[in-house]
Protein backbone atom coordinates (compact mmCIF):
# COMPACT_ATOMS: atom_id res chain seq x y z
CA UNK A 1 0.00 0.00 0.00
CA UNK A 2 2.40 2.57 -1.13
CA UNK A 3 1.13 5.91 -2.29
CA UNK A 4 1.76 6.31 -5.99
CA UNK A 5 3.10 9.42 -7.54
CA UNK A 6 0.72 11.07 -9.99
CA UNK A 7 2.30 14.11 -11.34
CA UNK A 8 3.54 15.98 -8.27
CA UNK A 9 1.00 14.73 -5.67
CA UNK A 10 0.73 11.50 -3.76
CA UNK A 11 -2.52 9.52 -3.98
CA UNK A 12 -3.97 6.38 -2.43
CA UNK A 13 -5.55 3.59 -4.37
CA UNK A 14 -9.29 2.94 -4.25
CA UNK A 15 -8.69 -0.30 -2.33
CA UNK A 16 -6.76 1.53 0.39
CA UNK A 17 -9.46 4.19 0.75
CA UNK A 18 -12.18 1.52 0.91
CA UNK A 19 -10.28 -0.46 3.53
CA UNK A 20 -9.78 2.69 5.64
CA UNK A 21 -13.51 3.50 5.47
CA UNK A 22 -14.38 -0.09 6.43
CA UNK A 23 -12.13 0.06 9.52
CA UNK A 24 -13.53 3.45 10.57
CA UNK A 25 -17.10 2.19 10.05
CA UNK A 26 -16.44 -0.93 12.13
CA UNK A 27 -15.00 1.12 14.99
CA UNK A 28 -17.90 3.62 14.91
CA UNK A 29 -20.49 0.84 14.91
CA UNK A 30 -18.76 -0.80 17.88
CA UNK A 31 -18.71 2.49 19.78
CA UNK A 32 -22.36 3.22 18.94
CA UNK A 33 -23.29 -0.23 20.26
CA UNK A 34 -22.01 0.79 23.69
CA UNK A 35 -24.40 3.74 24.05
CA UNK A 36 -27.52 1.70 25.01
CA UNK A 37 -25.47 -0.23 27.58
CA UNK A 38 -24.08 3.00 29.01
CA UNK A 39 -27.55 4.58 29.18
CA UNK A 40 -28.99 1.51 30.97
CA UNK A 41 -26.10 1.51 33.44
CA UNK A 42 -26.61 5.21 34.14
CA UNK A 43 -30.35 4.64 34.77
CA UNK A 44 -29.61 1.71 37.08
CA UNK A 45 -27.08 3.76 39.02
CA UNK A 46 -29.52 6.67 39.35
CA UNK A 47 -32.27 4.32 40.57
CA UNK A 48 -29.92 2.75 43.14
CA UNK A 49 -28.78 6.16 44.38
CA UNK A 50 -32.36 7.37 44.84
CA UNK A 51 -33.30 4.11 46.61
CA UNK A 52 -30.37 4.63 48.99
CA UNK A 53 -31.47 8.20 49.74
CA UNK A 54 -35.04 7.00 50.40
CA UNK A 55 -33.86 4.26 52.79
CA UNK A 56 -31.54 6.66 54.60
CA UNK A 57 -34.43 9.12 55.01
CA UNK A 58 -36.64 6.36 56.46
CA UNK A 59 -33.95 5.27 58.94
CA UNK A 60 -33.27 8.88 59.95
CA UNK A 61 -36.97 9.50 60.60
CA UNK A 62 -37.25 6.40 62.76
CA UNK A 63 -34.18 7.42 64.77
CA UNK A 64 -35.27 11.04 65.21
CA UNK A 65 -38.02 10.37 67.76
CA UNK A 66 -38.27 8.21 70.89
CA UNK A 67 -38.52 4.46 70.09
CA UNK A 68 -42.08 4.27 71.45
CA UNK A 69 -43.37 7.15 69.31
CA UNK A 70 -41.56 7.15 65.98
CA UNK A 71 -43.10 8.27 62.71
CA UNK A 72 -42.59 8.02 58.97
CA UNK A 73 -43.25 10.84 56.52
CA UNK A 74 -45.44 9.88 53.59
CA UNK A 75 -45.57 13.25 51.92
CA UNK A 76 -43.50 16.32 51.10
CA UNK A 77 -43.94 18.04 54.49
CA UNK A 78 -42.33 16.82 57.70
CA UNK A 79 -44.40 19.24 59.79
CA UNK A 80 -47.86 18.38 58.42
CA UNK A 81 -49.28 15.64 60.72
CA UNK A 82 -51.69 14.44 58.00
CA UNK A 83 -48.69 13.22 56.03
CA UNK A 84 -47.13 11.16 58.79
CA UNK A 85 -47.59 7.55 59.81
CA UNK A 86 -47.27 8.14 63.53
CA UNK A 87 -47.15 5.96 66.60
CA UNK A 88 -44.75 3.33 65.26
CA UNK A 89 -43.29 1.45 68.20
CA UNK A 90 -39.92 -0.24 67.71
CA UNK A 91 -40.85 -2.91 70.24
CA UNK A 92 -43.86 -4.02 68.15
CA UNK A 93 -43.69 -5.81 64.80
CA UNK A 94 -45.13 -3.73 61.96
CA UNK A 95 -45.06 -3.28 58.20
CA UNK A 96 -45.60 0.03 56.41
CA UNK A 97 -45.54 0.84 52.68
CA UNK A 98 -44.53 4.30 51.47
CA UNK A 99 -44.56 5.68 47.93
CA UNK A 100 -42.12 8.11 46.33
CA UNK A 101 -42.02 9.88 42.99
CA UNK A 102 -39.21 9.55 40.45
CA UNK A 103 -37.15 12.20 42.25
CA UNK A 104 -37.47 10.42 45.61
CA UNK A 105 -40.03 12.81 47.12
CA UNK A 106 -42.68 11.24 49.36
CA UNK A 107 -46.28 10.86 48.22
CA UNK A 108 -49.31 11.01 50.53
CA UNK A 109 -51.03 7.89 49.21
CA UNK A 110 -51.77 5.08 51.65
CA UNK A 111 -50.93 1.57 50.46
CA UNK A 112 -51.78 -1.64 52.29
CA UNK A 113 -48.73 -3.83 53.03
CA UNK A 114 -50.24 -6.72 51.04
CA UNK A 115 -50.30 -4.51 47.92
CA UNK A 116 -46.51 -4.08 47.95
CA UNK A 117 -45.99 -7.25 45.87
CA UNK A 118 -48.58 -6.18 43.28
CA UNK A 119 -48.57 -3.45 40.64
CA UNK A 120 -49.08 -0.11 42.34
CA UNK A 121 -51.09 2.12 40.04
CA UNK A 122 -50.80 5.41 41.89
CA UNK A 123 -50.15 8.43 39.70
CA UNK A 124 -46.57 9.75 40.00
CA UNK A 125 -45.47 6.78 42.17
CA UNK A 126 -42.14 5.42 40.97
CA UNK A 127 -40.58 3.95 44.12
CA UNK A 128 -42.35 1.76 46.67
CA UNK A 129 -40.70 1.24 50.06
CA UNK A 130 -41.73 -1.52 52.43
CA UNK A 131 -40.55 -0.86 55.99
CA UNK A 132 -40.51 -3.87 58.33
CA UNK A 133 -39.90 -3.57 62.06
CA UNK A 134 -38.83 -6.82 63.71
CA UNK A 135 -38.48 -6.32 67.49
CA UNK A 136 -36.02 -8.14 69.75
CA UNK A 137 -33.88 -9.26 66.84
CA UNK A 138 -31.04 -10.22 66.88
CA UNK A 139 -31.21 -9.85 70.68
CA UNK A 140 -33.64 -8.36 73.23
CA UNK A 141 -33.88 -4.57 73.29
CA UNK A 142 -32.84 -4.18 69.65
CA UNK A 143 -35.09 -3.97 66.59
CA UNK A 144 -34.15 -4.93 63.07
CA UNK A 145 -35.49 -2.40 60.58
CA UNK A 146 -35.57 -3.49 56.94
CA UNK A 147 -36.42 -1.08 54.14
CA UNK A 148 -37.01 -2.73 50.77
CA UNK A 149 -37.13 -0.08 48.06
CA UNK A 150 -38.36 -1.18 44.63
CA UNK A 151 -38.81 0.60 41.30
CA UNK A 152 -40.73 1.09 39.11
CA UNK A 153 -43.73 0.59 41.36
CA UNK A 154 -46.11 0.21 38.40
CA UNK A 155 -44.41 -3.05 37.41
CA UNK A 156 -45.09 -6.40 39.09
CA UNK A 157 -42.68 -7.06 41.95
CA UNK A 158 -40.81 -9.73 39.95
CA UNK A 159 -39.90 -7.11 37.30
CA UNK A 160 -38.78 -4.33 39.65
CA UNK A 161 -35.27 -3.38 40.69
CA UNK A 162 -35.16 -4.20 44.38
CA UNK A 163 -32.79 -2.75 46.97
CA UNK A 164 -32.78 -4.02 50.56
CA UNK A 165 -31.37 -1.93 53.41
CA UNK A 166 -31.14 -3.10 57.02
CA UNK A 167 -30.25 -1.33 60.27
CA UNK A 168 -30.52 -2.09 63.97
CA UNK A 169 -32.07 0.35 66.45
CA UNK A 170 -32.42 0.34 70.23
CA UNK A 171 -35.96 -0.05 71.56
CA UNK A 172 -35.35 2.25 74.54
Amino acid sequence: MRPTLIGRSLAFSLAEATLSLAIISFVLIAIMGLFPVAMQTAQDNDRETRATVIARRIFDELQSLPPSNTALVRGPSVTDPRWRIAGINLSTASVQVLLYDEQGEGLTNVVAPAAFRERISVRRAHFAAEVRVLPDFPFPGTSRIQATVEAPSSAPSSRRSSFVFVTLMNQN
